[in-house]
């Protein structure tokens, strides 16, 4: 499991990387293998639905055992499913990027990390900045 002090390290380093890629008003969600929120910050400035989309990839990642950029190609292009997935899960399900799932050093899951405030592409890259910070690595 994700510890509180590592979800700390995450959201603290995507925050200062997202300042340095000019994302202001940003959200992050770090999750146990669960689901379950260890850590969401929201910046000051960013609007009420930060957190929730922020774990919707999050949840999104552990759902698939996969980034949610890379979720995003795939169903990107079927809307059917998209719209099927969303519906089944409550409309938890967000693939867009930004969600990764967090492994420990034999590759289990142990949770998921993402980011909500920029591009999905920036989130992805930020989201993995703070992981490197925080000596965690992000699986798939």
């Amino acid at each position: 499991m994700i510890k509180l002090e590592e979800a700390a390290k995450i959201a603290e380093a995507a925050f200062a990387e997202g300042r340095v890629r000019g994302l202001i008003d940003m959200s992050v969600v770090v999750t146990d293998v669960g689901g379950n929120i260890r850590l969401a910050m929201r910046a000051d400035g960013q609007g009420a639905f930060g957190i929730d989309i922020a774990r919707g990839k999050a949840l999104t990642a552990l759902g698939f055992n996969s980034s949610s950029l890379k979720l995003a190609e795939y169903f990107g292009q079927n809307a059917a499913a998209t719209a099927g997935l969303t519906a089944v899960t409550g409309g938890r399900f967000l693939a867009i990027g930004g969600g990764v799932i967090v492994v420990d050093d034999a590759g289990q899951t142990i949770g998921a990390a993402a980011v909500c405030g920029g591009a999905p592409e920036t989130d992805h890259a930020v989201i993995l900045a703070g992981l490197a910070a925080a000596g965690l690595k992000a699986g798939d």
